[in-house]
């Protein structure tokens, strides 16, 4: 079901009860963006990935929040479906107070929805308003004071609540280019109160110094038995309304008014009040790849999203308790082994065969029919759909595992605990999860290294300087900066002692690199493109027969990534290949690898072709609005293969896998 400003109130009213009788609930959302100046790197840490989509993705707008309610129906053994699908934008209110929100949009996240059929209107026309709880707390606060500044103030011609402050109550002396103003307003209403059969009088609009004017002139004339209020046009026009009142009837008036304005901002708060609902249930809340759309939903509709990572997990504790990734469950024991794929689009087909048993799922009469057949993605409701039947298939599957076997498994069934608070860290080699719950895992990273170099190297000059290791997993961090992952991890304690120092690149453990980064200040920040200020330390010498190769200068990385595949700028940097022939090197070149003879490579050589890189076409929540830029994609940085490059006896080796321990 779409919901709009026009039917929201109206489906509001119905939400408690579908919420409270669900079994779980799935969403998932769509955002005018996805990262902006920050880029996630495949060895982040939880705080460090946590801070960079805090930073750097919390000023796009989640626009649209799919909800699909699912209700198991023991009687008829079925899943009762409800789908919604809530269009929001914050709009603005009359209320001065009310913060007007500014937002990016990124260019390719909007070419991707409008592909799909995306309909803008209804967003920026009918979009659900919204305030956090912080925010419409504000607002109720400052109305009350203002109307109860003006109770003991009032008097039969006090002016209303909409205009006067406290700072504004000095009379202001009328200007000559105004007099004739006052006296033309001052005629009306003197002929307005001498009428019997009129009770209201609007006076055309003016400005607002011409209203407090207007407000103070009649006052003065007029001492009881009026009361102005200042109104809004349907153009946004301003203008006075008097009305004539007795001392009861302004009470009354004042307390009408008091309480449409607090309901003007339980309007305002809109949407806000669904992520309410929800939390308040207290079920289970399912969602596939979901940090980004968590820390949306709490940025926008609860409050501000902590600085702290600790903070941030006991803030999600306390608005939904029950969270489960369906990614995480994905890639996870016992469907590891029978989910090649976890994006949510191969995900849904790959849980259509054996050894899976899809549940059955009915919508519920005056609810849109999803179905896989009719694809509808980057639809939040129908991505919400297909999220909570992965769940509800995958659940089921545990079961199998029980003696005596079980058909179904419920979402409470201590079976699922496991999955608990477990969020997918979307690209991160090594860390298959945020424990919402408590301490995250530390992989070790002792195989994993840190290496600057200049601007023109490419991928196949990182991997010639580690050839000697064989397979190596790049990690490209900007265009002079790269993590480097030996696939053998059993050959990283001779990584620095092997590679011999020289000034074109400075090599450093992951373990270096880190204490270095934690020592930087703001004043005296990390220096990691200049090999100078690393100490001698930082790449250990040795004595070894000297090698032809020097770096291809003539090679030049392309300054933006989109050049290397065409593709979004992040997604091309984190998978670009260096795919091309080499070029031969100068044989008289100085040294830079140091462990043996290489012998040059002859670029007419099939060996020295790179495999092309392929894109697997999926599908993720997080990168709904990728452009070009499936949100799975096979790898997110370059995974390279070089045979003969191994020590003697080794063997070509696979590539990079992710290890089954953390």
């Amino acid at each position: 079901m779409e919901v709009t400003k026009k039917n929201f109130k109206e489906v509001l009213k119905t939400l408690p009860k579908i919420l409270q009788s669900a079994s779980f609930i799935a969403i998932d959302g769509e955002f005018t963006g996805l990262h902006h100046n920050v880029k996630p790197s495949s060895y982040d840490t939880p705080e460090e990935r946590y801070d960079k989509l805090r930073q750097g993705s919390m000023d796009f707008l989640l626009v649209q929040f799919g909800m699909c309610v699912f209700k198991y129906e023991r009687e008829n053994s079925r899943y009762l479906v409800h789908p919604f699908n809530f269009y929001v934008f914050p709009r603005p209110m009359t209320n001065s107070r009310k913060p007007d929100h500014r937002f990016l949009c990124q260019s390719s996240s909007i070419d991707f929805l409008a592909s799909f059929g995306f309909d803008f209107n209804k967003v920026f026309r009918d979009g659900i308003p919204y305030l956090t709880s912080i925010e419409k707390d504000a607002l109720k606060e400052h109305i009350k004071e203002k109307h109860a500044f003006f109770q003991q103030e009032s008097s039969a011609s006090q002016p209303s609540p909409g205009f006067l402050s406290p700072a504004a109550k000095k009379p202001v002396e009328i200007p000559p280019e105004q007099k004739e103003f006052v006296e033309g307003v001052c005629k009306q209403v003197d002929e307005f109160v001498k009428n019997d059969k009129e009770q209201t009088l609007n006076l055309d609009p003016c400005t607002g110094f011409q209203r407090k004017l207007t407000f103070q002139t009649v006052k003065a004339r007029h001492e009881s038995g009026l009361m102005l209020t200042t109104k809004a046009g349907e153009k946004g026009e301003r203008y006075i309304e008097v009305t004539k009142a007795t001392e009861e009837d302004k009470k009354l008036m004042m307390q009408k008014r008091l309480q449409a304005e607090l309901d003007e901002v339980d309007d305002a708060a809109g949407f806000s009040q669904v992520i309410d609902l929800i939390s308040s249930t207290g079920k289970p809340v399912i969602a596939h790849n979901m940090m980004l759309d968590v820390m949306h939903v709490l940025q926008q509709f609860s409050c501000p999203l902590p600085e702290d990572l600790s903070e941030f997990k006991e803030l999600v504790g306390c608005v939904f308790p029950k969270l489960i990734d369906t990614k995480v469950m994905a890639g996870t024991q016992p469907f590891k082994e029978r989910i090649p794929m976890t994006g949510l689009t191969e995900l849904e087909k790959t849980l259509k065969c054996d050894p899976f048993t899809k549940p059955t799922f009915v919508t519920a009469p005056g609810y849109p029919t999803y179905c896989s057949s009719n694809d509808q993605s980057h639809e939040a409701g129908y991505d919400a759909f297909i999220t909570g039947s992965c769940f509800a298939t995958m659940a089921n599957y545990l079961g199998t595992f029980l003696d005596p076997p079980r058909g179904r498994v419920s979402p409470t069934c201590n079976l699922i605990e496991p999955f608990h608070n477990k969020m997918c860290l979307f690209r991160v080699q090594d860390l298959p999860y945020l424990n919402l719950s408590g301490p995250d895992l530390i992989p070790p990273r002792d195989h994993v290294f840190h290496l600057t170099f200049p601007a023109e190297w490419r991928s196949h000059d990182i991997q010639h300087l580690f050839s000697t290791f064989g397979q190596v997993f790049v990690n490209w961090i900007d265009q002079s900066s790269a993590f480097v992952c030996l696939t053998n991890r059993e050959e990283a304690s001779e990584v620095m002692k092997t590679i011999e120092r020289a000034p074109e690149y400075t090599l450093k453990t992951y373990k270096e690199y880190r204490r270095a980064l934690n020592n930087a200040t703001p004043e005296q920040p990390m220096d990691v493109a200049q090999p100078s200020t690393l100490g001698d330390h930082a790449i250990s010498k040795t004595t070894a027969t000297k090698s032809p190769f020097r770096v291809p200068r003539s090679l030049k990385r392309p300054h933006d990534a989109s050049e290397v595949r065409g593709e979004d700028a992040e997604v091309a940097e984190l998978t670009a290949v260096g795919g091309k022939k080499r070029k031969p090197m100068d044989p008289n070149a100085p040294v830079f690898v140091s462990r043996r003879s290489v012998s040059p490579v002859d670029s007419t050589s099939p060996d020295n072709q790179q495999p092309p890189h392929t894109d697997v076409p999926d599908k993720d929540p997080q990168d709904n609005l990728q452009t070009d830029a499936p949100k799975d994609e096979a790898d997110s940085s370059t995974t390279s293969e070089i045979k003969g490059s191994a020590k003697e006896g080794d063997e070509s080796k696979k590539l990079f896998e992710e290890p089954d321990t953390w």
